[in-house]
C-alpha cells in the first residue's frame, strides 16, 4: 500500500535529521583538528551508525566536505550586510564592524589545519568554499561603496580590503604576533574602516590584549 503524504513527510524529515547529526558531527571533528585528522570509523562510532547508513545520505567523504563546507561557508563568510542597503556612514561602518567580529568569531572556531585541508585535498569543495567567500565580499563591496570617503579611489579601497580578507585568515600571522585570530582579524578590518570610511559609528573597538 503506497505511503501517504504524512509518511512521507515523516520519513523526509527523520532523513534530514539523520543528515545534519552527520555534518554537524563532522564539522566538530574538523573544527578541531582539521579534515585529515577525521577517521570515519571514530565519527560512526560517535554517531552509534553504520557504515552503510552515512553513505546513504553521503557516498563518500568527498560528498560529506563538499556539503559541510556550504554550512560552515555561512558561518565563516557570515554576512552582516544583510537587509536594505544603507547610505548612513555610521550604519555602514557598524555593519562592517559587526560583519567582521561574526567572521572572526566563527574563523577563530577551527583548527589552523582546516583551511589547508580543504584546499590541498579537496579542490571542488575548496571551489565552492572559495566561491561563497568571493560572493559575500561582492555583496559587502556595494553595500561599503557609499560610505568610502570621496577624496579615496574607491577601486583602490575596495581591493585593498579585498587583498585584507584574503590573506587575514592566515594563521601564521596571528601567532607571530602573538595575538588571537579573533583580535587579528577583527584589528585589520577596524584599521581600514578608520581610513577609509568617512565617519565611525557607535561600536567601539576593544584593546587587543
Amino acid at each position: 500500500m503506497p505511503a501517504s503524504r504524512k509518511q512521507q513527510a515523516s520519513t523526509r524529515q527523520d532523513a534530514e535529521q539523520v543528515r545534519e547529526r552527520i555534518l554537524a558531527a563532522f564539522s566538530e571533528r574538523a573544527k578541531r583538528s582539521g579534515i585529515r585528522g577525521i577517521v570515519m570509523a571514530e565519527l560512526l562510532q560517535e554517531l552509534h551508525m553504520s557504515a552503510s547508513t552515512l553513505y546513504q545520505h553521503f557516498p563518500s567523504k568527498d560528498d560529506l566536505v563538499k556539503a559541510s563546507v556550504e554550512r560552515w561557508a555561512g558561518e565563516i563568510a557570515g554576512d552582516a550586510f544583510a537587509g536594505k542597503p544603507s547610505k548612513d556612514e555610521k550604519v555602514i561602518y557598524d555593519q562592517l564592524i559587526a560583519w567582521a567580529e561574526a567572521w572572526s568569531e566563527a574563523q577563530a572556531q577551527f583548527a589552523p589545519a582546516f583551511v589547508g585541508d580543504l584546499q590541498r585535498d579537496y579542490p571542488a569543495a575548496w571551489e565552492v568554499f572559495q566561491r561563497h567567500v568571493t560572493t559575500s565580499k561582492r555583496n559587502g563591496a556595494a553595500r561599503l561603496l557609499p560610505g568610502i570617503r570621496p577624496e579615496l579611489r574607491s577601486d583602490i579601497a575596495l581591493a585593498l580590503l579585498g587583498l585584507i580578507l584574503t590573506h587575514i585568515t592566515d594563521p601564521e600571522l596571528p601567532d607571530r604576533l602573538r595575538v588571537s585570530r579573533h583580535e587579528f582579524i577583527r584589528t585589520c578590518i577596524a584599521i581600514w574602516a578608520g581610513g577609509a570610511l568617512r565617519k565611525q559609528g557607535t561600536r567601539v573597538a576593544r584593546p587587543v590584549r
